[in-house]
């Protein structure tokens, strides 16, 4: 890859995805700091991974001076950073994995100590393999018959420590958290993109109708991006699913493929483990709804924004023509891809609607 094409790959990457660095955790200041440093694609990883280890050696200060709140709040922040080094980056792929490692590590630093806690948990994967999740219960959800749950769905390039900021308003309206990592995220890097995604929310749903602490008969999922093709495909064929929200995702990504970024087209060949553009197109007409969500008898919310340039509107009103009586469609006329310039409108509608709908008192 030439410089100038790196160079054009930084731009792209802030074009599509700078308001989402800052709506989903990263300081201003960081970013003001550490972006125009990024002369060459090729660096956007290792700078970011310095500023995360400036950020971590800041959490563990505060720890051994007793601020274990702070430090917690300050090990997150480590850990975004760390995951906003590798979250489109795929030039060396040993530096990306080690930056993800860095960044489950920081989260678990901050993890017990985190209001409400953050709990690990491992669900059994097929092969040896795990989903790797972060359950948070808030103390006033632990009601006598388990608190509410929103299962948070993560896309593409996002994993679970990314819901960070989005967890709160679930957490404030009395709502449980569980964010995980499936094939082909975070973790599971490794493993292939599966877009029979409602495999896989089952497995996790296995899981958490036998948590006493939650509630079986009230969960909801939410997923972004690409998650919001997971999130409403789950609901649609997973029937323990009470509820569940996409925000901004494909009805048929083989549909949207050429328009869409070069480093999302590049993500989607290495989740589908090929590294033939060709191949990757083929394997994107897999990611569809056609014919999934006709008949849906629960409830679902589809949010998109007008001004999303990575998945088109229309989009949205294919998921909605398809669902039928049982999909509601808000457009925000301002709103960008995940409408992450936004957050402070559609997070609340999104928590509004399942608190609603998971009868949360």
């Amino acid at each position: 890859m030439s410089e100038s094409s790196a160079d054009a790959l930084t731009q792209e990457a802030l074009s599509h995805w700078y308001v989402r660095l800052l709506a989903n955790g990263i300081s201003y200041f960081d970013a003001s700091e550490v972006i125009p440093r990024v002369s060459s694609w090729h660096e956007w990883c290792r700078l970011w991974m310095e500023r995360a280890a400036a950020r971590e050696r800041e959490a563990r200060e505060m720890e051994e001076a007793g601020r274990k709140l702070s430090a917690a709040e300050a090990y997150v922040r480590a850990s975004l950073a760390y995951h906003f080094a590798q979250f489109v980056y795929h030039e060396d792929l040993e530096l990306k994995a080690e930056a993800q490692k860095q960044k489950v590590a920081a989260y678990q630093c901050a993890a017990p100590r985190l209001n409400p806690p953050a709990e690990r948990v491992e669900i059994p994967w097929p092969g040896g393999r795990v989903l790797p999740g972060i359950l948070r219960i808030p103390e006033g959800a632990k009601g006598e018959g388990g608190a509410p749950c929103v299962v948070l769905v993560a896309g593409l390039d996002s994993t679970k420590e990314e819901f960070y900021t989005l967890e709160e308003v679930f957490h404030s309206r009395g709502m449980a958290t569980f964010a995980f990592d499936g094939p082909a995220q975070g973790e599971n890097a490794d493993m292939q993109l599966r877009p029979d995604f409602e495999h896989v929310i089952s497995v996790v749903m296995d899981h958490l109708v036998e948590d006493a602490r939650l509630d079986s008969s009230r969960i909801g999922a939410l997923g972004v991006s690409l998650g919001g093709y997971y999130a409403p495909r789950s609901l649609a064929l997973e029937p323990r699913l009470k509820a569940g929200v996409g925000v901004c995702g494909p009805y048929d990504m083989g549909e949207i493929w050429e328009g869409l970024p070069a480093l999302t087209r590049q993500g989607v060949c290495v989740s589908f483990q090929t590294d033939d553009q060709e191949q990757g197109a083929l394997k994107s007409q897999e990611i569809s709804l056609r014919g999934c969500l006709s008949g849906l008898d629960r409830p679902l919310l589809i949010i998109h924004g007008a001004k999303d340039r990575l998945c088109p509107l229309t989009q949205a009103h294919k998921i909605a023509a398809e669902a039928g009586d049982a999909c509601e469609l808000v457009v925000y006329e301002e709103g960008v891809h995940v409408c992450n310039n936004i957050p402070f409108l559609w997070r609340p509608l999104a928590a509004d609607w399942l608190a609603e709908k998971l009868e949360v008192s």
